[in-house]
């Protein structure tokens, strides 16, 4: 034991101030060459800073919903149909889901079902809530039970989960949203007014739920209070059931347990005898919800994509390994200056193993200064990515628990990994050799080197290339003819809550100076809602001949507002009494009918009894919808008191005009607030997911870019000293700088060459691969190959001329004076 102890004390007295040595020689190094440094620190704090931001954006996406305690045994009920030609996967389900599961399957534990106030089949609802005398316009509201807090975990502060939600007009609100309506948290046993008709009692407060969740709600409302709550029939397909399973449970096996529910007999016994149709119930797991749901339709909310956790995955990995190229680059651009260093070292005794440990310290050292620069670079540019990626991001001393620990592992690794080939390079010069002035190959014989500039510069292409596709998408989408004109159209948010005066507004405002139209509609064409319904060419309803289609309320204006072209037929006319059964249709809807002249043809439609419509006119199919998807059936009925107001302008002075526009609504409604937006602006909105994609890939793309030049300044450099030489006798033999900067720019531009070569069809893969998720799309041409390349060429040249022209201004004297 005392042997033991002897040793180690032994080792540490020889070990402590070898490491001692090691830090300072290595200081010393780093500040004696203090260009270098800088670019070494630089290229590694950017690169790091930028990783660090994506790791957080990676981390805040892979962590939603895993505030639920009980998040592994939740899964939603998520149906696969398709039912003549319709096909779709919804995040909805059924009703009578409930009484069947909690009869016929003891596997689960609980049910929860929640019904959006958008829900299927259901028009789109604006709920105001009273506060003083004003309302206020909410919309993070949702109906549900209180199974919903067996489920989730969402700790309630004041009141009983129990059954605070069994009763009629009974509410839950979030912490925040009581303090905002009464200024206080217990607030058991208030009132909160809804649309001035109904009142619910408060039964319960809850903490804010995390940002970090599939649906985020203020307002928990019954669901015992709406109607839909007393349907027990199939095919009301508007609720969304989640199930908390018992530990253990066999999900597949359950699921194949639903199939042997017979509920297709419920709709129709014929429909599932033809084709491929089908209608499969699926169990999607809450932590898959965010990124891999595969429903298309009606979730509670928009969620991430998977691909674009991989794909910043892979640009944080790729920005990594350039900054550690650099960092190898750079180091070995300074080998012709150590290497007399290394030779003088060998000569008197020092050990290979010594000297690699000296550089790798000099490397850990620059990592490491590197890494808190690119603390505090990522901190200072959180509010900015923040707003790039629309996040609510933040470096809290929760973060530093587990940054602390990654960042002394990427310190050694990084450190590691970018100061091993350099150290292991510059130690093996032979003192000899390096005495004599003979130190390395030259640049033409350094395969790695080659490889690492073609790795480095094959990303920057890939990446360059990537960069123009999406804007060139974006751009596209922002330009596209929709086939409607949705410039200048204002849109007045509230305009339910004028009621009947509504109409009124809407025909004051058209005797404004400046307004062309206006009319009122239940949709606006923008994309970010779906408002479909099944209509039939027959009354005898069979769901074999089921249109799945767009249904909306619009009045004799909307066409004309809207900019739209009718193709047969007529608009709607309020001199027409029987155009409260009218219909107008689009092209798309007409192909699905099947009839070369649909005008005059009656439709029939199942909501609450049999509705029957006549064809009157057929529109141009125009991009109602995302243009991710093709144009769909349209149906538009006729109803002059519904929905919201759109106000097509035409001013040149738009500031006048709206406060005419506000003076005119608050003559009518001076208590309501008046809430508007306009209409390019929502169409946009809708892709502001592919927006941010698109501006977060360009940033780091030029970051990448930027830290790939970097590295290839360092290789440029260390071209040179290999090659001082050789240049001093081509300008003593006549060359001139341009000479000498061709030829030593050309072995870097035949390796960029050699890039573009390896990454074009890397990237045409991909971006075709990223473009198949639009149906409506630019293409890919050819010429965004050549620009890519053209600009990875320019870029290449411009960092090299740098030192290129540096090295051939030199007086040849002194790079000959040695000889």
């Amino acid at each position: 034991m005392m042997n033991s102890i002897i040793h180690y004390i032994t080792n540490s007295i020889i070990i402590l101030p070898m490491i001692r040595n090691y830090i300072k020689t290595a200081y010393r190094s780093l500040l004696k060459n203090k260009g270098f440094t800088i670019l070494n620190v630089l290229g590694l704090s950017v690169g790091l800073a930028t990783c660090l931001l994506i790791v957080f954006y990676v981390a805040d996406e892979l962590s939603y919903d895993k505030f639920n305690t009980k998040a592994g045994r939740i899964y939603r009920m998520t149906i696969d149909a398709k039912l003549n030609g319709n096909a779709g996967v919804y995040a909805t389900s059924e009703a009578p889901w409930k009484n069947i599961i909690q009869t016929s399957f003891p596997q689960v534990e609980k049910v929860a079902r929640l019904i959006d106030k958008d829900g299927l089949f259901m028009s789109p609802q604006k709920f105001y809530i009273k506060k003083n005398n004003g309302d206020i316009l909410e919309k993070k509201i949702v109906f549900t039970e209180s199974s919903l807090f067996d489920v989730f975990t969402l700790p309630m502060i004041d009141g009983s989960p129990s059954h605070a939600l069994d009763d009629p007009n009974t509410a839950v609100i979030t912490e925040s949203t009581a303090k905002k309506y009464f200024n206080k948290v217990d607030v058991v046993g208030q009132t909160l007014t809804i649309n001035d008709t109904t009142t619910y009692k408060i039964t319960g407060v809850i903490k804010d739920i995390p940002t970090q969740s599939h649906f985020n709600y203020d307002f928990f409302l019954s669901y015992s209070s709406r109607p839909e709550s007393k349907a027990t029939n199939w095919g009301y397909a508007g609720l969304h059931n989640y199930l908390l399973l018992k530990p253990g449970t066999d999900v597949k096996k359950l699921e194949s347990a639903f199939t042997k529910i017979d509920i297709k007999s419920s709709y129709n016994p014929s429909t599932w005898t033809t084709g491929d149709n089908h209608l499969l119930i699926k169990l999607t797991a809450l932590s898959d919800i965010h990124l891999r749901d595969t429903a298309g339709q009606y979730e509670l909310d928009k969620g991430g994509n998977i691909q674009f956790v991989y794909i910043f995955s892979l640009v944080a990995i790729f920005i990594l390994l350039i900054a550690c190229v650099n960092f190898m680059n750079l180091s070995t651009a300074r080998s012709s200056n150590r290497a007399k260093e290394v030779g003088v070292r060998k000569v008197l005794g020092s050990a290979r193993k010594y000297l690699v440990a000296q550089f790798l310290t000099e490397s850990v050292l620059v990592t490491l200064t590197s890494a808190i620069i690119a603390v505090f670079l990522a901190w200072a540019l959180l509010p900015l990515f923040n707003q790039m990626a629309d996040k609510r991001l933040s470096i809290t001393p929760h973060t530093f628990t587990w940054l602390l620990p990654a960042l002394v592992v990427i310190v050694l690794v990084v450190g590691f990994l970018a100061g091993s080939y350099p150290a292991l390079y510059l130690s093996a010069f032979q003192p000899i050799e390096v005495l004599k002035g003979k130190i390395a190959k030259g640049f033409k014989a350094g395969f790695l080197r080659s490889f690492l500039v073609v790795f480095q510069f094959s990303i920057s292409i890939f990446l360059i290339i990537g960069t123009l596709v999406i804007y060139n998408q974006l751009n596209f989408i922002h330009n596209k003819n929709l086939g409607f004109d949705r410039n200048q159209v204002l849109v007045i948010k509230n305009s339910n809550v004028l009621g009947k005066e509504a109409k009124i507004l809407k025909n004051n405002l058209k005797t404004l100076p400046g307004v062309l139209n206006a009319t009122m509609s239940s949709y606006q064409p923008t994309g970010d809602e779906d408002l479909k319904t099944g209509l039939f060419p027959h009354r005898k309803i069979d769901i074999k001949e089921d249109i799945l289609t767009e249904f909306w309320s619009v009045d004799d204006d909307y066409i004309n507002t809207m900019g739209l072209k009718l193709t047969n037929g007529r608009n709607f006319s309020k001199d027409m009494s029987s155009d409260t059964a009218a219909m107008i249709v689009n092209e798309a809807f007409v192909r699905k009918l099947g009839q070369k002249d649909p005008l005059n043809k009656d439709i029939y439609r199942y909501s609450y009894g049999l509705q029957q419509y006549h064809i009157v006119g057929v529109v141009k199919d125009f991009n109602f919808a995302s243009l991710k998807d093709n144009i769909g059936p349209l149906a538009m009925v006729y109803d002059t008191d519904n929905g919201a107001i759109s106000v097509k302008l035409h001013s040149a002075n738009l500031t006048a005009l709206m406060s005419q526009i506000e003076g005119q609504w608050k003559k009518l409604s001076p208590n309501q607030p008046f809430t508007y937006s306009f209409m390019d602006q929502d169409f946009d909105a809708t892709y502001r997911v592919e927006q941010r994609f698109g501006t977060m890939f360009i940033s780091f793309s030029s970051l990448a870019i930027v830290i790939a030049c970097l590295g290839l300044f360092g290789l440029a450099a260390y071209a040179a000293e290999q090659r001082n030489k050789e240049i001093g006798i081509r300008k003593v033999l006549g060359a001139n700088i341009s000479t000498i900067v061709g030829m030593l720019s050309m072995d870097f531009i035949k390796l960029v060459l050699i890039s573009i070569l390896i990454a074009s069809p890397l990237a045409w893969f991909a971006m075709n691969k990223w473009l198949q998720g639009f149906a409506y799309r630019v293409d890919f041409h050819w010429y965004l190959l050549a620009i890519a390349g053209a600009t990875a060429i320019f870029i290449a040249f411009v960092t090299i001329s740098f030192q290129s022209i540096k090295a051939a201004m030199g007086n040849p004297v002194d790079s000959l004076r040695s000889e």
